[in-house]
């Protein structure tokens, strides 16, 4: 019998059902764990998987947070894990080039400043976060510190966290 997938405790509760619905219709044991890094983890695999809803959570993490992110995954690296960021939404960033492109969440609803040219928020008095520097920020975060960003839609996500791993599911 296959090891269990370990789901961390501290994922917000009803955040998630659609993947533990697919885990459990497709086979997959799970248990929940305080996992040190990551979200998910599976025994054989040395790969953890930490879960983004979108890219305005990892610009975030990347961001405003990058200082805690870059510990989880030095944590991670610690522990003889790579840890694999897998952001649900728009699987079409997997090509940096397309995530170059992106616009952040306040950008779009603001709209009084170019990001994607360096301008400063003329609102909110700081330079946010933009494609052409997320991507580039990813670029390093996996030249030095292992990391790895995956892109996928929210539908396929438990399926990849699967495939990634090396799950057998029905």
């Amino acid at each position: 019998m296959a090891a269990p997938l370990r789901i961390d405790t501290r994922q917000q509760l009803g955040k998630h059902n659609a993947k533990n619905r697919w885990f459990a219709e497709h086979g997959v044991e799970t248990v929940a764990v305080k996992l040190d890094a990551g979200d998910y983890a599976y025994a054989p695999s040395n790969i953890l998987i930490d879960t983004k809803k979108d890219v305005d959570e990892l610009s975030m993490d990347c961001g405003k947070d990058h200082a805690r992110f870059v510990r989880e995954l030095d944590r991670a690296a610690a522990m003889g894990c790579r840890l694999v960021v897998l952001v649900e939404q728009h699987p079409e960033f997997n090509d940096r080039e397309k995530l170059r492109g992106w616009t952040g969440y306040v950008c779009r609803k603001c709209r009084k400043c170019d990001p994607n040219n360096g301008d400063r928020c003329r609102t909110r008095k700081y330079t946010p976060m933009h494609g052409a520097r997320l991507a580039k920020i990813l670029d390093k975060l996996e030249e030095n510190h292992g990391a790895k960003f995956v892109f996928c839609s929210k539908s396929k996500s438990a399926q990849v966290i699967c495939d990634m791993m090396g799950i057998p599911y029905d």
